[in-house]
């Protein structure tokens, strides 16, 4: 009986013991809830159940694992807790497959559990089981998947006899202790090997070299204390996955590293490399070095580049002109050169039919206007310039990338009023908009600002923690659709002083327009803006009453005014932002008293100082009576707290929608690797034994969750 992906809601009926004579049971992707009922002792005849994908919680119904013909058990991706049973589970001796991943299990690892003698895939990750690992009493297992537990100790010598092992992951746990090629050199079937972030130090030595794991594809050792290549994957002819981020890896790629021929997708970010020389550029799909020590200009032998995807080389000491062709590959969606020391002007190479989705060229010297080629990347998500030596009146002309959800401009030389828009409502997406520290005048960007619809009336906010951190995957064809963010981080500089935060919600929104030379006032329909959270608007020349309106910005956390003309009361109205956690009004020529509400009761007086006119707490000027100098006015341009509160950049790419063979190793780094890949496999595997037992072919809308 199939019913995955039905919409299917509420419990399971205890009447579901009365089907004692089925053999399959598959309700996957449904929103079923509440216990597992403990009805299936009648199933006699079971031989396959699938559970996963929906809202079950407590604990796993012993009667589960008492079905004697049982040999696929999937309960993933629900909400189970506790431990699992104890009991030495003699009936389970066909059992093949069980997924127990992503769910909050706890206790260790039942020591039944590792001698089933036919199980061959076992997946466990995503869980809170603790303990030492378990010691292996069987050796059928194909795949082995205990990662982001809280797994401690060392690795157990019967884990060396797993010597049919595919994929084994053991990321993200506590474990101690070294291991090396060898450790795994009995696994000749191997093919994806994750120890990222698990605890354990790798030691290399020129004897690993000769060891040999003739099918590995995919080696993850982010965190592994690694100070030498791995050698040992120069006798893979599939190897096409390395990942060893934040790592000791020091000087240059070894020369034998060209001959890795077959390599796709590198990552050794936050790493000591030095130099570029002896990459395999003509493989390169997926390249992620930033964080590094490179020098020098990019060589020529990038140009010879045809299928990459997504390249990153941030953070470095890279110099010299940005190559003409890296701006004119057809297949990159992902270009970051952030914080290095190119300079010169950009090419206007845009290819029309670009898939670009995320550019982010901040911290270098470029210079000269922005490409107008730029309007062929129609798939733009994310464009950060900021922090260069663009030299140009604002691009009005962009408005025709109506997927730019990121626009940063910042710290650059652009001038002249924002005028001259086509359409009514530009940038319908934008939720992120930057162009502080220019020499920008005239009014505020009024169409701009209203066409801001995704900063109005958003849903969401303080109660769903939904960060970009989904992930599609094209299979075939590339479409805008595939679009998926390869990291989420951004920087704000407060006080001169740089803080990075590393995730960041998929709800955010901040308009920052300080440090230029706007004038006039704030438009009363600023108010609309009511889903938006960091506004600054100080250093300019603005004149006028803060609007009323104000009160409408209901989200609003941050809000500087500062070193501005502005006049009149601060309104009674604002007291109502009852999540606005910093505010900043100095330097204006504000008059009267300051509103009393729990919020503003916590607003120093620095927020106010510059105002001599306003009275009231925190200030010791007493509204009705005789007023008093404050006790220190500070005077001097001096930024002062969200004065200087300026999106540094937001570094957040949008990462690709590559062909299944492609994306994998990136985004398997990236997010709980290889955690898509054993979803993936545990899925198909659960669909070509379904598919054998039924003799047909698989239809509908069986969708498999990606978390």
């Amino acid at each position: 009986m199939k019913l995955s992906g039905c919409n299917l809601v509420g419990h399971i009926p205890e009447s579901i013991r009365n089907l004692s004579q089925i053999t399959q049971l598959d309700l996957t992707d449904n929103h079923l809830e509440g216990e597992i009922p403990d009805a299936f002792s009648n199933f006699r005849k079971l031989t396959s159940l699938s559970l996963e994908n929906n809202a079950f919680i407590g604990p796993s119904p012993a009667s589960l694992f008492n079905l004697t013909k049982l040999e696929y058990l999937s309960l993933r991706n629900n909400l189970l807790s506790g431990p699992l049973p104890p009991f030495t589970a003699i009936r389970l001796q066909n059992l093949e497959r069980l997924y127990l991943s992503q769910n909050s299990l706890n206790g260790s690892i039942p020591s039944w559990m590792n001698s089933l003698p036919t199980l061959s895939q076992l997946s466990l990750g995503r869980n809170r089981f603790s303990g030492p690992l378990p010691e292996f009493k069987t050796n059928s297992l194909h795949l082995l998947d205990l990662s982001e537990n809280q797994l401690n100790g060392s690795i157990p010598q019967s884990l060396r006899d797993l010597v049919n092992l595919n994929v084994l992951t053991l990321g993200h746990n506590n474990l101690s202790g070294e291991v090396g090629a060898q450790t795994f050199s009995s696994m000749k079937y191997l093919e994806y090997l994750d120890l990222s972030y698990s605890g354990l130090s790798w030691s290399s030595n020129k004897d690993d070299i000769n060891t040999t794991l003739p099918r590995l594809s995919y080696l993850g050792l982010g965190s592994c204390r690694v100070k030498d290549f791995p050698g040992f994957v120069l006798n893979s002819k599939f190897f096409w996955a390395l990942d060893l981020p934040e790592n000791e890896i020091h000087g240059e790629f070894p020369k034998w590293f060209g001959g890795v021929s077959k390599l796709q997708s590198l990552n050794l970010s936050h790493n000591y490399l030095t130099s570029l020389d002896h990459l395999p550029w003509e493989t390169m799909v997926v390249l992620d070095l930033q964080s590094n020590s490179l020098t020098g200009p990019l060589p020529s032998s990038l140009c010879r580049l045809s299928k990459l995807h997504l390249i990153n080389l941030s953070y470095n000491n890279l110099s010299a002109e940005i190559p003409n062709c890296l701006f004119s590959f057809v297949q990159l969606t992902v270009l970051d050169l952030r914080a290095n020391n190119f300079y010169g002007p950009l090419p206007n190479k845009f290819p029309e039919n670009s898939v670009l989705i995320h550019i982010s060229l901040s911290k270098n010297q470029l210079e000269g206007p922005i490409p107008t080629s730029l309007v062929n990347c129609t798939l733009l998500q994310l464009l950060d310039l900021g922090n260069n030596k663009f030299r140009d009146t604002f691009p009005t002309w962009l408005e025709m990338l109506d997927a730019l959800e990121i626009l940063i401009l910042k710290s650059n030389r652009f001038y002249g009023p924002i005028v001259a828009f086509q359409t009514k409502s530009p940038f319908p997406n934008l939720r992120i908009f930057d162009l502080s520290g220019n020499s920008f005048t005239g009014s505020l960007p009024t169409v701009v600002l209203k066409g801001f619809k995704a900063m109005m009336n958003m849903d969401g906010h303080k109660s769903e923690l939904g960060y970009y951190v989904q992930f599609i995957l094209a299979f075939s064809v590339y479409t805008a659709a595939d679009a998926a963010l390869y990291a989420d981080s951004m920087t704000l500089v407060i006080k001169n002083q740089e803080t990075k935060f590393n995730k960041i919600l998929k709800v955010f929104t901040a308009i920052d327009l300080s440090r230029n030379k706007f004038e006039g006032e704030i438009p009363k329909f600023i108010g609309n803006l009511n889903s938006l959270l960091l506004l600054n608007l100080s250093h300019n020349h603005l004149t006028g009453h803060i609007p009323v309106e104000m009160r409408n910005m209901s989200t609003l956390e941050a809000l500087d005014l500062s070193y501005n003309q502005l006049t009149g009361k601060i309104p009674e109205e604002l007291a109502s932002l009852t999540f606005l956690a910093v505010l900043n009004l100095s330097h204006n020529h504000l008059v009267g008293p300051i509103p009393r509400s729990n919020q503003f009761n916590t607003f120093p007086n620095d927020s106010y100082f510059g105002n001599p006119d306003l009275c009231g707490f925190p200030l010791s000027n007493e509204c009705g009576g005789n007023k008093s100098a404050l006790s220190v006015e500070q005077e001097e341009e001096e930024p002062s707290f969200l004065s200087e509160m300026t999106w540094q950049s937001v570094l957040i790419g949008f990462g690709c929608g590559l062909t299944f063979g492609f994306a994998i190793p990136y985004l398997i780094y990236r997010f709980q690797r290889p955690r898509w890949f054993i979803d993936f496999f545990e899925t198909i595997s659960h669909e070509m034994i379904y598919i054998a037992n039924r003799g047909g072919r698989r239809r509908g809308n069986n969708r498999r969750r990606r978390q």
